[in-house]
């Protein structure tokens, strides 16, 4: 279960409460496949925690199970911009799960430093440097410090809504209260853009698309069976993020899973996502990202982090007859294949997985590279 945190003002908290929902925008922009990939990656039963800028952390809430509980308003205006004072292109429903009055400050969560570097919620720090995503994942250790923080803070929740009962947000008081009044979502509910096909018609006009590729990720892993060889199974994974920061240089890493066996044997998937066909450059990043997870995520350890490349397929050789040479990316992939034989025999993590897709049919296809 992923703890997501979303960013909201002292105009859209109380909205959000009242409507029992959480959202990101690009500003005026129509569409964005980035913040499209990060509410995509939410799923029914997560944890959703409101930080309110400037001053705190609130929750608890979840995710809520119930159809298109992520959705894209593409309404102009989008259902209570007015109010809002924004506009929020991509939302997802939310339902009480133990809703404190009281936050946490962001002095106590973030900048008031703990006695061990790794209990700060760096998740957080990176996103508050960052400054440009409305919804960030944070690591499970991180979820139950933040969470722990908020209950120590109030002696009690609040009780259960009844049916003509809302939150609301008292400014004066620093607290969410109840109030005597219903609050109804009728918003429009838009499942979105056919994520493979945009992939398809960017790849034919040799754009980039890998911003879509990993929303098709968040939006397809557990749902999609193809991909569980790459990201593990519904019923495996425990943890899903995207974009997850790992430094200060910010560096992220593209889709991160974390699964469990029946014997709560753990492994940390990091999956690099490329639209391009293989090239060696790539193997700078996944040492990254491979020394990070060893450092900073508890339980982390050579023999439990699976790297994986996903790359696009490459032809052997060129189109034409009379110069039937191998093509340039077909030599870059293979000093990349040798490039990822010398990462292994360093025993930092697992064997490296490779998958390569093409598109047939309106289809995305994997087939794991055997080198």
């Amino acid at each position: 279960m992923t703890t997501h945190v979303f960013i909201v003002n002292e105009n859209s908290f109380p909205i959000h409460l009242q409507y029992l929902f959480a959202g990101t925008g690009a500003g005026e922009k129509e569409e964005h496949f980035g913040l499209l990939a990060d509410i995509k990656r939410t799923r029914p039963g997560d944890n959703v925690i409101f930080y309110l800028e400037r001053v705190g952390f609130y929750g608890i809430f979840k995710v809520a199970d119930e159809p298109k509980y992520v959705f894209v308003d593409n309404s102009s205006p989008t259902y209570l911009e007015n109010v809002l004072k924004k506009k929020l292109i991509y939302r997802v429903k939310i339902v009480p799960h133990e809703v404190y009055p009281k936050g946490i400050s962001e002095w106590e969560a973030l900048d008031k430093l703990p006695l061990y570097a790794q209990d700060v919620i760096w998740s957080l720090i990176y996103r508050k440097l960052k400054g440009n995503r409305g919804c960030t994942p944070i690591t499970l250790d991180e979820a139950d410090r933040l969470i722990d923080m908020i209950k120590g803070k109030n002696k009690r929740t609040l009780p259960k809504l009844s049916g003509n009962q809302s939150y609301y947000w008292d400014k004066n008081d620093i607290e969410i209260k109840i109030i005597n009044q219903e609050f109804n979502y009728t918003g429009k509910r838009s499942s979105g853009p056919n994520l493979i096909k945009e992939m398809i018609i960017r790849d034919k006009k040799h754009r980039a698309f890998e911003d879509v590729l990993q929303a098709y990720f968040t939006e397809s892993i557990g749902c999609d069976k193809k991909l569980d060889e790459i990201t593990g199974s519904k019923k495996e994974i425990i943890w899903l993020g995207n974009e997850v920061a790992c430094g200060v240089g910010m560096q992220k890493i593209d889709i991160f899973t974390i699964t469990s066996d029946a014997r709560n044997n753990r492994e940390f998937r990091i999956i690099e996502l490329k639209d391009e066909s293989l090239y060696s450059g790539i193997l700078n990043q996944v040492w990254r990202y491979v020394n990070w997870t060893t450092s900073y995520l508890k339980g982390a350890i050579n023999s439990n982090i699976q790297p994986i490349i996903v790359a696009r397929t490459v032809e052997r050789k060129t189109k034409y007859l009379n110069n039937p040479k191998p093509t340039k990316e077909w030599e870059n992939r293979k000093e990349t294949i040798k490039a990822i034989q010398d990462f292994n025999k360093l025993n930092i993590a697992k064997l490296i997985r490779v998958f390569e897709y093409s598109f047939e049919d309106e289809e995305i296809l994997f087939e794991e590279l055997k080198y």
